[in-house]
């Protein structure tokens, strides 16, 4: 009787349930119809972003069948789509952006500056970036790069993508989160957040093929973003060859200068410091913090001293 009981509590689909993530996978969303959208976006030919190599069909085959892409980060998913994730971010940005400028960070990127003068100079000179702001956005999203993630971008995209809807009902059956947001504008986000994870995934799988990376073992935070710099991967046309070996890999420090000295540059630096740091992060206080550590740097590099305001003004 026992037993009997227990077959009829499991869900009729052999196990999957929408409301529990610990039973989400990818083959449960992962139709012929879907399969098919995302074999041809990783297969076509012309187009895509510069780096990128386009599968053939029976890689792009092999890929959704390996065992590893049935993972799915089902709890952070619906932390990521949650109304309060919005607010918890926030509250990140400006903790971190606090503990950004202490004294131990700043002697830090100091010494960074110092041991890394050459390729600072010479990625300066050709972008016409401050390489304070460089080191300012490097410190923030990496430590340096002594932190980069531990989650596959690979699965952190398709959780996003195919679960999306599944994390916000989840997300949205709880009080706390339904008062935050009206169900239209939660819609919303979910698209959003669910065409952007779609974009990087295809950039994502398209970058390795090109690389001869395995593309389920490549790890970067809980948004999918990689290397010391954090790049999403549909932003990996502004990564550059910072050391001349032919290759670019954002887990080396040449490649990861030159990389966000190219994407400030290309985004505007010289016209305007300020949008070119809020295009990298769509954050203000990101913002007001790698600008004003940038200032409180240049006057330690320079032995001056420095009031910076949090907003990088003096």
């Amino acid at each position: 009787m026992l037993l009997c009981l227990l077959l009829t509590a499991l869900p009729a689909d052999g196990g999957f349930d929408a409301a529990d993530p610990s039973s989400w996978r990818l083959s449960a969303r992962l139709t012929p119809e879907a399969r098919a959208q995302l074999v041809s976006e990783f297969t076509k030919g012309g187009g895509g972003g510069v780096g990128e190599k386009p599968l053939t069909v029976e890689e792009a085959n092999a890929l959704l069948d390996d065992p590893r892409a049935e993972l799915v980060y089902g709890e952070k998913t619906i932390s990521i789509v949650a109304p309060s994730m919005i607010q918890r971010q926030r509250k990140d940005h400006l903790d971190l952006m606090a503990m950004f400028l202490k004294p131990e960070r700043l002697e830090a990127g100091a010494k960074f500056a110092r041991d890394n003068e050459a390729l600072l100079s010479k990625v300066e000179a050709k972008t016409h970036v401050d390489r304070e702001v460089i080191i300012g956005i490097l410190m923030w999203e990496s430590k340096l790069g002594t932190i980069t993630g531990e989650y596959k971008a690979f699965n952190a995209f398709t959780s996003q993508i195919f679960f999306i809807d599944d994390a916000s009902a989840v997300a949205m059956s709880r009080k706390e989160e339904k008062k935050l947001m009206d169900a239209e504008s939660q819609k919303k986000r979910a698209d959003t957040i669910r065409e952007r994870a779609r974009k990087n995934l295809t950039a994502l799988v398209r970058q390795c093929k090109a690389k001869g990376m395995d593309t389920l073992e490549v790890k970067g935070s809980w948004a999918g973003a990689l290397g010391f710099p954090q790049f999403m991967p549909a932003s990996l046309r502004w990564a550059e060859d910072g050391d001349g070996d032919g290759k670019i890999d954002l887990f080396t420090m040449p490649d990861s200068v030159a990389s966000v000295g190219r994407y400030l540059s290309e985004h505007g630096f010289q016209k305007d410091h300020r949008k070119a740091v809020w295009d990298y992060n769509h954050e203000d206080a990101y913002v007001q913090g790698v600008l004003a550590f940038g200032e409180k740097l240049h006057a330690l590099l320079s032995g001056k001293s420095a009031g910076a305001s949090p907003d990088g003004g003096t």
